[in-house]
């Protein structure tokens, strides 16, 4: 998929930090905000944002400690820490009803967010994630963070590393997912771009307790739909079951050839079926 359409970037302060986000344009138009996953960045929805700004004025947001965004002072990641960005981001735009899509970690943060603030979302989009992950999903995210690399003698090197973890993604996704993940560092390697401290967390076993989840869902009131990768190790099938009779206005869909990365395996699906939800 080619993308037509550039966002502009930009920064706002929000929560004590500098938060880089991508606008695509269209003021005026209902607002869509994206918020990636753990390794993702604002970049990861280029394909979907490009398809949906023609309805919405859509902003990506790169999280704490990712893509052109601070890092967190104090090393906070927590849902906590996530939730209360998006709440300053919202305040800082002015956002008033807004759709929210989020992918894994940023699905759990929009989770979070919705069943803290349900009058401010218009719709809501939880892709591949719930309050209980899978964990063949979770121990092989943990396991490749733990055992990356931290740096790499090119670009080559690195696109050739990460595509041999993929199954579905074209070539040109994995190039842009790593284009946007990594950056030159001083000896003239490439390394990674987010923030040290989160694969630190992991291999030290120092990641903070996961929250409990299940407490917000039946607090969202916004049509929610419930986005399932047909090949996902992360969402397990009763959890999304269950997430679906415990979200009180929700709907669900499954994504064919796509496992994890929904969006990003299978985009021309994933758009598809977002754009009905969104009518």
């Amino acid at each position: 998929m080619t993308t037509q359409v550039q966002p502009q970037s930009k920064t706002v302060s929000a929560n004590g930090h500098t938060l880089h986000y991508l606008d695509w344009g269209n003021v005026g138009k209902p607002v869509a905000l994206l918020v990636h996953g753990l390794r993702g960045h604002a970049h990861s929805w280029d394909d979907v944002s490009a398809a949906l700004c023609d309805d919405f004025q859509v902003l990506a947001l790169d999280q704490r400690g990712r893509g052109d965004s601070d890092w967190a002072k104090d090393g906070d990641y927590t849902t906590s820490a996530y939730v209360a960005d998006l709440a300053g981001f919202v305040e800082a735009l002015g956002l008033d009803k807004f759709v929210l899509v989020g992918h894994s970690m940023g699905g759990r943060n929009s989770m979070a967010y919705a069943g803290q603030n349900p009058d401010r979302l218009e719709k809501l989009v939880i892709v591949d994630v719930g309050p209980v992950l899978d964990s063949r999903g979770s121990n092989r995210i943990a396991d490749e963070i733990r055992n990356v690399p931290e740096e790499f003698d090119s670009f080559e090197d690195v696109f050739n590393y990460q595509n041999a973890q993929n199954r579905f993604a074209s070539e040109e996704v994995m190039r842009r997912r790593v284009q946007y993940s990594t950056k030159e560092l001083p000896n003239g390697k490439i390394g990674w771009k987010y923030d040290a401290v989160i694969r630190e967390q992991r291999r030290n076993n120092t990641v903070p307790p996961a929250d409990d989840l299940w407490p917000s869902l039946p607090k969202i009131t916004c049509p929610s739909l419930i986005v399932r990768g047909a090949e996902t190790d992360l969402l397990a099938s009763d959890t999304a079951q269950q997430m679906l009779e415990t979200i009180p206005n929700s709907q669900m869909v499954e994504i064919p050839q796509a496992g994890h990365m929904v969006f990003e395996d299978n985009p021309a699906d994933f758009i598809a079926a977002v754009k009905e939800f969104l009518g």
